[in-house]
Protein backbone atom coordinates (compact mmCIF):
# COMPACT_ATOMS: atom_id res chain seq x y z
CA UNK A 1 0.00 0.00 0.00
CA UNK A 2 1.34 3.47 -0.90
CA UNK A 3 2.03 5.88 1.97
CA UNK A 4 -1.00 7.69 3.35
CA UNK A 5 -0.70 11.45 3.90
CA UNK A 6 -1.06 12.46 7.53
CA UNK A 7 -4.15 14.53 6.89
CA UNK A 8 -6.51 13.12 4.21
CA UNK A 9 -8.83 16.00 3.39
CA UNK A 10 -11.58 15.31 0.83
CA UNK A 11 -13.34 18.30 -0.66
CA UNK A 12 -16.15 19.53 1.58
CA UNK A 13 -18.24 22.23 -0.02
CA UNK A 14 -21.41 21.52 1.86
CA UNK A 15 -20.55 20.74 5.49
CA UNK A 16 -22.83 22.89 7.64
CA UNK A 17 -21.04 24.78 10.39
CA UNK A 18 -22.00 24.91 14.04
CA UNK A 19 -23.44 22.34 16.42
CA UNK A 20 -26.52 22.06 18.58
CA UNK A 21 -26.02 22.19 22.33
CA UNK A 22 -26.41 18.83 24.05
CA UNK A 23 -29.97 18.00 24.99
CA UNK A 24 -31.58 20.64 22.74
CA UNK A 25 -33.81 20.00 19.76
CA UNK A 26 -32.23 20.37 16.35
CA UNK A 27 -34.97 21.70 14.11
CA UNK A 28 -34.95 21.60 10.33
CA UNK A 29 -35.07 24.91 8.49
CA UNK A 30 -38.59 26.32 8.35
CA UNK A 31 -40.13 23.76 10.65
CA UNK A 32 -41.46 26.32 13.10
CA UNK A 33 -43.50 28.18 10.46
CA UNK A 34 -45.93 25.37 9.84
CA UNK A 35 -47.14 23.92 6.58
CA UNK A 36 -48.94 26.04 3.98
CA UNK A 37 -51.95 24.81 2.06
CA UNK A 38 -49.85 24.46 -1.09
CA UNK A 39 -47.30 22.31 0.76
CA UNK A 40 -50.00 20.16 2.34
CA UNK A 41 -51.45 19.47 -1.10
CA UNK A 42 -48.15 19.09 -2.92
CA UNK A 43 -47.97 16.32 -5.47
CA UNK A 44 -46.34 13.11 -4.33
CA UNK A 45 -42.73 12.88 -5.55
CA UNK A 46 -41.77 10.16 -7.95
CA UNK A 47 -40.19 7.12 -6.32
CA UNK A 48 -37.56 4.67 -7.58
CA UNK A 49 -38.77 1.87 -9.84
CA UNK A 50 -37.95 -0.74 -7.20
CA UNK A 51 -40.51 0.70 -4.74
CA UNK A 52 -43.82 -1.23 -4.51
CA UNK A 53 -46.92 0.07 -6.35
CA UNK A 54 -48.59 0.60 -2.97
CA UNK A 55 -45.98 3.18 -1.86
CA UNK A 56 -48.29 6.05 -2.84
CA UNK A 57 -50.66 4.86 -0.13
CA UNK A 58 -47.90 5.28 2.44
CA UNK A 59 -47.08 8.75 1.11
CA UNK A 60 -50.73 9.83 1.25
CA UNK A 61 -51.12 8.52 4.81
CA UNK A 62 -48.14 10.64 5.90
CA UNK A 63 -50.01 13.84 4.92
CA UNK A 64 -52.07 13.48 8.09
CA UNK A 65 -49.00 13.24 10.34
CA UNK A 66 -46.88 16.27 9.35
CA UNK A 67 -44.15 15.81 11.97
CA UNK A 68 -41.37 13.58 13.23
CA UNK A 69 -39.41 13.38 16.47
CA UNK A 70 -36.05 11.61 16.61
CA UNK A 71 -34.06 10.83 19.74
CA UNK A 72 -30.41 10.90 18.69
CA UNK A 73 -26.86 11.67 19.77
CA UNK A 74 -26.26 13.41 16.44
CA UNK A 75 -25.64 17.15 16.10
CA UNK A 76 -27.41 19.90 14.19
CA UNK A 77 -24.34 20.09 11.94
CA UNK A 78 -24.97 16.54 10.79
CA UNK A 79 -28.75 16.68 10.66
CA UNK A 80 -29.50 19.93 8.87
CA UNK A 81 -28.81 18.88 5.25
CA UNK A 82 -30.76 15.66 5.82
CA UNK A 83 -33.77 17.51 7.21
CA UNK A 84 -33.65 20.13 4.47
CA UNK A 85 -33.58 17.51 1.72
CA UNK A 86 -36.27 15.35 3.34
CA UNK A 87 -38.67 18.25 3.87
CA UNK A 88 -37.97 19.45 0.35
CA UNK A 89 -39.18 16.08 -0.87
CA UNK A 90 -42.17 15.85 1.51
CA UNK A 91 -43.04 19.49 2.32
CA UNK A 92 -46.14 18.60 4.31
CA UNK A 93 -43.94 16.94 6.93
CA UNK A 94 -42.99 20.38 8.18
CA UNK A 95 -41.88 19.75 11.77
CA UNK A 96 -38.85 17.45 11.94
CA UNK A 97 -36.85 17.53 15.16
CA UNK A 98 -34.02 15.58 16.73
CA UNK A 99 -32.39 15.65 20.14
CA UNK A 100 -28.65 15.74 20.66
CA UNK A 101 -28.46 13.57 23.77
CA UNK A 102 -25.71 11.51 25.33
CA UNK A 103 -25.49 8.03 23.81
CA UNK A 104 -27.23 6.02 26.53
CA UNK A 105 -29.81 8.77 27.15
CA UNK A 106 -31.28 8.13 23.69
CA UNK A 107 -32.45 4.72 24.83
CA UNK A 108 -33.06 5.45 28.49
CA UNK A 109 -35.47 8.27 27.70
CA UNK A 110 -37.42 6.09 25.31
CA UNK A 111 -37.49 3.07 27.65
CA UNK A 112 -38.77 5.25 30.49
CA UNK A 113 -41.45 6.92 28.39
CA UNK A 114 -42.63 3.78 26.64
CA UNK A 115 -43.01 2.01 29.98
CA UNK A 116 -45.67 4.59 30.85
CA UNK A 117 -47.15 4.54 27.34
CA UNK A 118 -46.42 8.20 26.65
CA UNK A 119 -43.40 8.35 24.32
CA UNK A 120 -43.67 10.95 21.54
CA UNK A 121 -40.63 9.64 19.64
CA UNK A 122 -40.73 8.06 16.18
CA UNK A 123 -37.14 6.99 15.52
CA UNK A 124 -33.92 6.43 17.45
CA UNK A 125 -30.52 7.26 15.95
CA UNK A 126 -27.26 6.39 17.68
CA UNK A 127 -23.71 5.18 17.01
CA UNK A 128 -23.32 3.24 20.29
CA UNK A 129 -22.95 -0.36 19.13
CA UNK A 130 -23.43 -2.23 22.43
CA UNK A 131 -26.57 -0.18 23.17
CA UNK A 132 -28.13 -1.31 19.90
CA UNK A 133 -27.27 -4.87 20.84
CA UNK A 134 -29.35 -4.49 24.00
CA UNK A 135 -32.14 -2.65 22.15
CA UNK A 136 -32.48 -5.53 19.68
CA UNK A 137 -33.29 -7.97 22.51
CA UNK A 138 -36.33 -5.94 23.64
CA UNK A 139 -38.63 -6.50 20.65
CA UNK A 140 -39.49 -2.81 20.33
CA UNK A 141 -38.22 -2.07 16.81
CA UNK A 142 -40.72 -1.81 13.97
CA UNK A 143 -40.58 -4.74 11.57
CA UNK A 144 -40.94 -2.42 8.55
CA UNK A 145 -38.92 -3.68 5.57
CA UNK A 146 -37.53 -0.78 3.58
CA UNK A 147 -37.74 -1.13 -0.21
CA UNK A 148 -34.08 0.00 -0.19
CA UNK A 149 -32.96 -3.19 1.56
CA UNK A 150 -31.94 -5.08 -1.58
CA UNK A 151 -29.91 -2.07 -2.77
CA UNK A 152 -27.75 -1.92 0.36
CA UNK A 153 -24.89 -4.10 1.60
CA UNK A 154 -26.04 -7.27 3.36
CA UNK A 155 -25.44 -5.54 6.71
CA UNK A 156 -27.54 -2.47 5.82
CA UNK A 157 -30.10 -3.87 8.26
CA UNK A 158 -27.52 -4.72 10.86
CA UNK A 159 -30.00 -6.09 13.43
CA UNK A 160 -33.73 -6.75 13.03
CA UNK A 161 -35.34 -3.34 12.61
CA UNK A 162 -32.02 -1.49 13.01
CA UNK A 163 -30.71 0.06 9.80
CA UNK A 164 -27.44 1.80 9.00
CA UNK A 165 -27.61 5.53 8.29
CA UNK A 166 -23.87 6.20 7.99
CA UNK A 167 -20.52 4.48 8.44
CA UNK A 168 -18.32 6.96 10.26
CA UNK A 169 -14.60 6.30 10.70
CA UNK A 170 -12.95 6.34 14.09
CA UNK A 171 -10.37 9.11 13.73
CA UNK A 172 -7.46 10.89 15.39
CA UNK A 173 -7.67 14.65 16.06
CA UNK A 174 -4.60 16.79 16.80
CA UNK A 175 -3.59 20.38 17.41
CA UNK A 176 -1.29 21.56 14.63
CA UNK A 177 0.02 24.49 16.69
CA UNK A 178 1.17 22.59 19.78
CA UNK A 179 3.15 19.93 17.89
CA UNK A 180 5.70 19.97 15.11
CA UNK A 181 4.61 18.91 11.60
CA UNK A 182 6.89 15.88 11.94
CA UNK A 183 4.63 14.77 14.82
CA UNK A 184 1.40 14.70 12.81
CA UNK A 185 0.21 11.09 13.23
CA UNK A 186 -0.97 8.78 10.46
CA UNK A 187 -2.71 6.49 12.93
CA UNK A 188 -2.45 5.10 16.42
CA UNK A 189 0.67 3.07 15.72
CA UNK A 190 2.54 6.11 14.43
CA UNK A 191 1.22 8.12 17.39
CA UNK A 192 2.70 5.55 19.76
CA UNK A 193 6.10 6.02 18.07
CA UNK A 194 5.77 9.81 18.37
CA UNK A 195 4.95 9.94 22.08
CA UNK A 196 7.41 7.22 23.10
CA UNK A 197 10.18 9.30 21.52
CA UNK A 198 9.45 12.13 24.01
CA UNK A 199 7.65 10.53 26.95
CA UNK A 200 7.95 13.44 29.39
CA UNK A 201 6.63 15.86 26.76
CA UNK A 202 3.51 13.86 25.88
CA UNK A 203 2.49 12.16 29.13
CA UNK A 204 -1.14 13.09 29.86
CA UNK A 205 -1.46 14.88 26.54
CA UNK A 206 -3.66 12.35 24.71
CA UNK A 207 -7.41 12.27 25.23
CA UNK A 208 -9.33 9.04 24.73
CA UNK A 209 -12.96 8.02 25.06
CA UNK A 210 -13.53 6.28 28.38
CA UNK A 211 -14.24 2.60 27.60
CA UNK A 212 -17.00 2.52 30.21
CA UNK A 213 -18.94 4.74 27.75
CA UNK A 214 -20.84 2.79 25.06
CA UNK A 215 -19.18 4.54 22.14
CA UNK A 216 -15.84 4.52 23.92
CA UNK A 217 -16.08 0.79 24.50
CA UNK A 218 -17.03 0.08 20.88
CA UNK A 219 -14.41 2.32 19.25
CA UNK A 220 -11.58 1.15 21.52
CA UNK A 221 -12.56 -2.51 21.67
CA UNK A 222 -13.08 -2.48 17.91
CA UNK A 223 -9.49 -1.37 17.41
CA UNK A 224 -7.96 -3.77 19.92
CA UNK A 225 -9.91 -6.75 18.57
CA UNK A 226 -9.93 -6.09 14.81
CA UNK A 227 -6.61 -4.36 14.04
CA UNK A 228 -3.50 -6.57 14.07
CA UNK A 229 -1.38 -5.82 17.16
CA UNK A 230 -4.15 -3.50 18.36
CA UNK A 231 -3.69 -4.30 22.03
CA UNK A 232 0.06 -3.88 21.74
CA UNK A 233 -0.46 -0.39 20.28
CA UNK A 234 -2.86 0.49 23.10
CA UNK A 235 -0.43 -0.86 25.70
CA UNK A 236 2.09 1.66 24.36
CA UNK A 237 -0.38 4.56 24.18
CA UNK A 238 -2.46 4.23 27.33
CA UNK A 239 0.22 5.47 29.77
CA UNK A 240 0.05 8.81 27.92
CA UNK A 241 -3.74 9.15 27.94
CA UNK A 242 -6.50 10.70 29.99
CA UNK A 243 -10.08 9.51 29.59
CA UNK A 244 -13.20 11.60 28.95
CA UNK A 245 -16.85 10.67 28.55
CA UNK A 246 -17.86 12.98 25.69
CA UNK A 247 -16.64 13.90 22.24
CA UNK A 248 -17.27 17.57 23.06
CA UNK A 249 -14.74 17.50 25.89
CA UNK A 250 -12.20 15.56 23.82
CA UNK A 251 -12.43 18.04 20.95
CA UNK A 252 -12.42 21.14 23.16
CA UNK A 253 -9.30 20.04 25.05
CA UNK A 254 -7.44 19.66 21.76
CA UNK A 255 -8.66 23.09 20.65
CA UNK A 256 -7.49 24.67 23.92
CA UNK A 257 -4.11 22.91 23.78
CA UNK A 258 -4.69 20.94 26.97
CA UNK A 259 -4.37 17.82 24.82
CA UNK A 260 -2.17 17.53 21.76
CA UNK A 261 -4.24 14.62 20.47
CA UNK A 262 -7.60 12.93 21.02
CA UNK A 263 -8.01 9.43 19.68
CA UNK A 264 -10.81 7.10 18.62
CA UNK A 265 -13.38 9.84 18.08
CA UNK A 266 -16.16 9.68 15.52
CA UNK A 267 -15.19 11.15 12.16
CA UNK A 268 -18.64 12.75 12.16
CA UNK A 269 -17.36 14.98 14.96
CA UNK A 270 -13.65 15.20 14.14
CA UNK A 271 -13.75 16.07 10.46
CA UNK A 272 -16.22 19.00 10.62
CA UNK A 273 -14.34 20.31 13.68
CA UNK A 274 -11.02 20.21 11.83
CA UNK A 275 -12.48 21.70 8.65
CA UNK A 276 -13.96 24.67 10.52
CA UNK A 277 -10.90 25.34 12.73
CA UNK A 278 -9.05 27.68 10.38
CA UNK A 279 -6.07 25.33 10.22
CA UNK A 280 -5.72 24.84 13.97
CA UNK A 281 -6.77 21.19 13.94
CA UNK A 282 -5.70 18.24 11.84
CA UNK A 283 -7.10 14.73 11.64
CA UNK A 284 -6.17 11.31 10.35
CA UNK A 285 -7.50 7.83 9.81
CA UNK A 286 -5.41 5.00 11.28
CA UNK A 287 -3.42 3.66 8.35
CA UNK A 288 -2.75 0.36 10.12
CA UNK A 289 -6.47 -0.24 10.58
CA UNK A 290 -9.43 2.14 10.79
CA UNK A 291 -12.59 1.12 12.62
CA UNK A 292 -15.84 2.21 10.99
CA UNK A 293 -18.65 2.80 13.47
CA UNK A 294 -22.12 2.39 11.94
CA UNK A 295 -24.73 4.95 12.97
CA UNK A 296 -27.99 3.05 13.41
CA UNK A 297 -31.54 4.23 12.86
CA UNK A 298 -34.67 2.41 13.97
CA UNK A 299 -38.40 3.10 13.91
CA UNK A 300 -39.97 2.17 17.24
CA UNK A 301 -43.20 0.18 17.24
CA UNK A 302 -44.91 2.89 19.27
CA UNK A 303 -44.09 5.69 16.76
CA UNK A 304 -47.00 8.19 16.74
CA UNK A 305 -46.16 9.11 13.11
CA UNK A 306 -45.37 5.70 11.60
CA UNK A 307 -45.92 6.64 7.96
CA UNK A 308 -43.73 9.74 8.13
CA UNK A 309 -41.12 7.65 9.98
CA UNK A 310 -41.09 5.07 7.17
CA UNK A 311 -40.65 7.79 4.56
CA UNK A 312 -37.75 9.19 6.58
CA UNK A 313 -36.07 5.82 6.95
CA UNK A 314 -36.41 5.07 3.25
CA UNK A 315 -35.05 8.50 2.41
CA UNK A 316 -31.86 8.26 4.50
CA UNK A 317 -31.19 4.81 3.01
CA UNK A 318 -31.77 6.02 -0.57
CA UNK A 319 -29.10 7.41 -2.90
CA UNK A 320 -30.42 10.98 -2.47
CA UNK A 321 -30.61 10.55 1.29
CA UNK A 322 -27.05 9.26 1.44
CA UNK A 323 -25.94 12.34 -0.48
CA UNK A 324 -27.58 14.49 2.21
CA UNK A 325 -25.93 12.39 4.93
CA UNK A 326 -22.55 13.18 3.34
CA UNK A 327 -23.40 16.89 3.06
CA UNK A 328 -23.91 16.89 6.84
CA UNK A 329 -20.46 15.49 7.55
CA UNK A 330 -21.31 11.82 8.00
CA UNK A 331 -20.06 8.99 5.81
CA UNK A 332 -22.27 7.42 3.13
CA UNK A 333 -21.89 3.71 2.52
CA UNK A 334 -24.29 3.02 -0.32
CA UNK A 335 -22.38 2.23 -3.50
CA UNK A 336 -22.47 4.81 -6.28
CA UNK A 337 -23.66 7.74 -4.17
CA UNK A 338 -22.63 11.18 -5.45
CA UNK A 339 -20.82 12.99 -2.68
CA UNK A 340 -18.23 15.71 -2.38
CA UNK A 341 -18.40 16.43 1.32
CA UNK A 342 -16.92 13.25 2.77
CA UNK A 343 -14.98 10.16 1.82
CA UNK A 344 -17.48 7.38 1.33
CA UNK A 345 -16.90 3.93 2.77
CA UNK A 346 -15.72 2.89 -0.70
CA UNK A 347 -13.29 5.85 -0.78
CA UNK A 348 -11.83 4.80 2.57
CA UNK A 349 -11.29 1.29 1.30
CA UNK A 350 -9.49 2.59 -1.78
CA UNK A 351 -7.27 4.91 0.27
CA UNK A 352 -6.43 2.57 3.11
CA UNK A 353 -6.86 -0.83 1.50
CA UNK A 354 -9.97 -2.94 2.02
CA UNK A 355 -8.23 -5.10 4.62
CA UNK A 356 -7.49 -2.01 6.72
CA UNK A 357 -11.09 -0.81 7.03
CA UNK A 358 -13.08 -2.72 9.64
CA UNK A 359 -16.85 -2.27 10.04
CA UNK A 360 -17.84 -2.71 13.68
CA UNK A 361 -20.75 -5.11 14.17
CA UNK A 362 -23.32 -4.42 16.87
CA UNK A 363 -23.61 -6.89 19.69
CA UNK A 364 -24.96 -6.96 23.20
CA UNK A 365 -22.03 -6.83 25.63
CA UNK A 366 -22.52 -8.73 28.91
CA UNK A 367 -21.38 -6.85 31.99
CA UNK A 368 -18.67 -9.40 32.73
CA UNK A 369 -17.15 -8.97 29.25
CA UNK A 370 -17.00 -5.20 29.60
CA UNK A 371 -15.59 -5.53 33.14
CA UNK A 372 -12.81 -7.79 31.86
CA UNK A 373 -12.00 -5.28 29.13
CA UNK A 374 -11.88 -2.40 31.61
CA UNK A 375 -9.57 -4.37 33.89
CA UNK A 376 -7.17 -5.06 31.01
CA UNK A 377 -7.33 -1.38 30.02
CA UNK A 378 -6.52 -0.17 33.52
CA UNK A 379 -3.60 -2.58 33.78
CA UNK A 380 -2.17 -1.30 30.48
CA UNK A 381 -2.67 2.33 31.53
CA UNK A 382 -0.60 1.66 34.67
Amino acid sequence: MSPIPPEPRPTRRHIVRGAAAAGLFATGAGTLSGCSGDEANAAAPSVPAHYPPTYDTLVDASRHEKKLLIYSNTSQTNWQPVFDAFMGRYPWISDVRATNLGGSAVYERYYSESASGTSPVDLLVNNGGPLWGDYATRNIASDYRSPEKDHLPSWGEILPGVWIMSTDPVAVLYNRKTIDSSQYPTGLKSLADIVEAKPSRFRGRIGVYDPSNAYGYASNQGYTSMVPDGWDTFRRLLPFTRSDHSSGALVEKVVSGEYDFSINLSGGVVIPAAESSGGLLGWSYSEEGTIVMPRGVSIVKTAPHPNAARLFLDFVLSAKGQEAVADGGLVPYRSGVRQDAMDSLQDMRRKLGADNVHVYRYERVPEEKQAAYLARWEKAAG
